[in-house]
């Protein structure tokens, strides 16, 4: 195996690749959710869970007890995965020979040079473009996952070309997570009253909320439940002979009229491959109803690559962020690369004032 210069020739320079990347910024940054609510710390030469999660976090889910009492039996299991270095995320896009045959025909084309050559950049960008956004939408993964379940989940069945973690626990409190008086699959259940129950409990600890994430398909059941639909009713006050309708809207209205944060109705869905197969999933626990604080949620730790210290002779770099993103050429097989690599896992600095309310658990 040899590495060699990229088949795209100049237009595969680093500094062409970087401005492709530039130019691209604000439509790319717009694809992903999790920079509304998180932010990049700073770089650092590697990165750990004690890192992400928190030296003092993961120390306290140990369990602290008085000195002349028993020790609480433990499983080291939990906690042995939180300790060592957090996985890289890496993807590789390969342009094979098939499709060089069919950009070598572009040479044979009736067409101008200057057609010919945005023909290459567009075929330049695809995989570009491809191997920078599967970065985000992996953060994007973990972030839905942690704020839904407080733990992020890294098993064979969402990275199934990687290494199996399992679930990674964020250690929020045990009280974060709720459950409601009926679950809300009953036609009796109460919604409302649920939520405001939450709400309460959590101002006891001094805590409040902007927003109710809930997932579309949650919200579908909802809105259809009678406990609903009558305080929706008695609330618009429509009279006897007129119709109302249960929307994101006149919900949200009632929710701000009783002192009560608003409903955002999330619909997420990314795909994983697997096989060549791509699998799309719901990152988000449908079946939770989450309570955002404001403000920041928490950074992205992020370490630097190896390779943008020590760079490999033959390959071309660009920077997406804080991935790091290479093109080059192989002999064995015949083949053109485009990778992408990020050192990164979300860290949900406010998770202590994230609640969950688990509307298939009845509250003890």
């Amino acid at each position: 195996m040899a590495i060699v210069a990229s088949l795209f020739g100049d237009l595969a320079q680093g500094q062409n690749l970087q401005a492709l990347i530039d130019d691209m910024l604000e439509q790319l940054y717009a694809e992903s959710y999790w920079r509304t609510y998180l932010e990049w710390g700073l770089p650092q030469t590697e990165l750990t869970f004690s890192t992400a999660i928190g030296r003092a976090r993961i120390e306290a889910a140990a369990s602290l007890v008085d000195p002349d009492a028993p020790a609480p039996l433990r499983s080291r299991n939990a906690l042995e995965k939180l300790d060592g270095k957090i996985p890289t995320m890496k993807e590789k896009f390969a342009l094979n020979q098939d499709d060089y045959r069919k950009l070598k025909a572009l040479e044979a084309l009736p067409i101008s040079d200057e057609s010919k050559k945005q023909a290459l950049i567009k075929a330049l960008w695809d995989d570009m473009k491809n191997a920078a956004l599967s970065t985000d939408r992996r953060l994007d993964i973990m972030f839905f996952q942690g704020v839904s379940t407080f733990a992020i989940d890294a098993t064979l069945l969402n990275n199934p070309d990687g290494v199996a973690y399992g679930s990674i626990p964020l250690l929020a409190k045990p009280s974060q997570k709720r459950g409601v008086a009926k679950v809300w699959t009953d036609p009796t259940a109460d919604p409302f009253t649920d939520i405001e129950d939450l709400v309460a409990y959590a101002a006891t600890f001094g805590r409040s909320f902007k927003e109710i994430w809930i997932d579309l398909e949650m919200w579908l059941s909802m809105k259809k439940l009678t406990a609903v639909k009558s305080a929706i009713s008695g609330y618009q006050n429509p009279g006897s002979n007129k119709n109302f309708v249960v929307t994101e809207s006149s919900v949200n209205e009632y929710l701000v009229s009783n002192k009560l944060p608003m409903i955002k109705i999330l619909n997420i869905r990314k795909g994983i491959e697997k096989d060549g197969i791509i699998d799309a999933i719901n990152p988000f626990k449908k079946e939770n109803v989450v309570f955002i604080p404001d403000g920041k949620l928490g950074i992205v730790h992020n370490a630097i690559a190896i390779e943008e210290w020590e760079k490999v002779e033959g390959i071309n770099y660009a920077k997406y962020d804080r991935a790091l993103l290479s093109k080059w050429r192989d002999n064995d097989p015949w083949r053109e690369y485009t990778n992408v690599e990020l050192n990164a896992f979300p860290a949900l600095e406010s998770i202590d004032g994230i609640y969950i309310l688990q509307t298939d658990v009845v509250a003890a």
